[in-house]
């Protein structure tokens, strides 16, 4: 499908721009969508980077093992054809948990390393699959249990009751994220969206074995570059935290409990309130800013009380994050110089032109 609209996007262009002379418009936009792509995909490298280097650790230290065991009753219904123990899972738990907190910069990249672990699932590459448009569905719902951005909009704009839109939002997020994921159901169960039986069992079994293959010899290469590193990081995977780590674990905590209260609540500690906002709001704020520097300093240290390499095991996440971004820069290019070209052409300004009777006021 996706081939056919890019196709009649960049024929449409060139049909519409040369009916309106505007051949300059319609180069102008292919040009400028190229450069968009490799900016954009630039602009991530750095975000790829971190938060992959991040759950890399996470991984390593069995953190997020533990998140998809917990959580496995549910992500087995909605995602029935993603192995418990796959590390899709854990992507797409964290991406979730990420946009329930409204950490929008994290969730991005945890999104796109989940959708490349479903990929290698997937048998027949280049085609989405249920897992994927599930996935997907529930990405762009967001259920939001904390809309801070918002919040923190209104907060600067004046707003007299900047909280009365969390329940709400998190009502809208709701009904958002279950109408998805029952169309998203119903819809794979179609006739139209069915893969045929011969092409899967025809082919389903050697791609599926290349797949597990190609998977193992990823997880291989990137968890296990030396004989030194292999015995290091599965010990540390098996190992129980020592007693320091204990300690510097629960230390942690209790700093950045302490650092919470004292910024929603002053008095406690005989400091001023230096605003007008409710002790809500105050958690609000403080949940936004040590949301970021906690999953810094909580997922090391907790690597590191289980004798995880973090330097080394951030490093080797962050160099797949890299890569992750190299390989979208292909498709980015190619969807923003179409767009770019429709747009030159002056396509969405007669598509605006021909819909405003319809969607106007």
């Amino acid at each position: 499908m996706l081939n056919y609209i890019w196709l009649a996007l960049v024929l449409l262009a060139v049909a519409i721009g040369g009916w309106n002379d505007r051949w300059k418009e319609v180069t102008d936009g292919a040009f400028d969508g190229a450069k968009t792509a490799v900016t954009i995909a630039l602009g991530l490298i750095g975000v790829m980077a971190l938060w992959l280097g991040v759950m890399r650790l996470a991984e390593r230290a069995g953190l997020v093992q533990k998140l998809a065991r917990a959580l496995r009753p549910i992500m087995r219904r909605l995602f029935p054809d993603v192995p418990a123990e796959h590390p899709a899972m854990g992507a797409m738990l964290m991406n979730m948990a990420a946009n329930m907190l409204g950490l929008g910069n994290a969730a991005t990249p945890l999104g796109l390393r989940a959708m490349r672990d479903l990929e290698s699932l997937n048998p027949h590459p280049g085609a989405a699959t249920n897992a994927m448009c599930t996935f997907l569905a529930i990405n762009t719902a967001s259920v939001q249990l904390i809309p801070t951005t918002a919040i923190a909009i209104l907060v600067a704009a004046g707003s007299t009751r900047p909280t009365a839109i969390v329940g709400t939002a998190l009502l809208a997020t709701l009904c958002a994220a279950t109408t998805a994921i029952i169309a998203v159901k119903i819809l794979e169960k179609l006739p139209w969206f069915t893969r045929p039986v011969a092409a899967v069992v025809g082919r389903g079994s050697g791609e599926n074995a290349a797949a597990t293959k190609d998977l193992n010899s990823k997880t291989t290469g990137e968890n296990r570059s030396s004989n030194e590193e292999t015995a290091a990081g599965d010990r540390g995977y098996r190992a129980q935290p020592t007693l320091l780590g204990r300690i510097a674990t629960v230390a942690l905590l209790i700093f950045f409990a302490f650092i919470f209260v004292r910024m929603v609540w002053p008095p406690v500690f005989g400091n001023p309130i230096t605003d007008n906002a409710n002790a809500f709001v105050r958690g609000v704020n403080a949940l936004s800013l040590l949301a970021i520097p906690f999953l810094l300093s909580f997922f090391p240290v907790y690597a590191a009380a289980r004798r995880i390499k973090v330097y080394e095991e951030f490093v080797e996440g962050a160099k797949e994050g890299f890569n992750v971004i190299l390989r979208i820069i292909p498709f980015l290019v190619a969807i923003l110089v179409a767009i770019g070209m429709f747009r030159g052409a002056g396509g969405i300004d007669l598509l605006t032109k021909w819909l405003t009777p319809v969607l106007g006021p």
